[in-house]
């Protein structure tokens, strides 16, 4: 599985106000959709006074990605921005291979 960044941000404060009621309704029924087949969420943080937050995902590919946060973009106008990232033990194994290619 690859691992992603996802940066999301509100677009304006009214439709923050309203996707915060609905995501700690989402928190207090156990992020219901956070695991699925090729995808799970591996932590996330929220900056109530920014309107937005970060995530740190693991997925099979592109498209869950888009199948999690949808439901977020379209009630809520989400800005979403995915950015593939490699864990330190990833890192660690593509550098010692790029150095010994040296």
């Amino acid at each position: 599985m690859q691992t992603y960044l996802i940066h999301w941000q509100f677009p304006d404060q009214e439709r923050h106000m309203q996707g915060a009621e609905a995501f700690a309704d989402f928190v207090e029924g156990g992020c219901e959709g956070d695991e699925f087949e090729g995808f799970k969420v591996v932590n996330r943080v929220v900056n109530p006074e920014g309107g937005n937050g970060w995530a740190i995902v693991e997925s099979s590919n592109h498209q869950n990605i888009w199948k999690w946060s949808n439901i977020w973009v379209d009630n809520f106008g989400v800005e979403i921005e995915v950015t593939p990232v490699l864990t330190d033990q990833e890192f660690l194994s593509v550098h010692k291979e790029i150095a010994a290619s040296n």
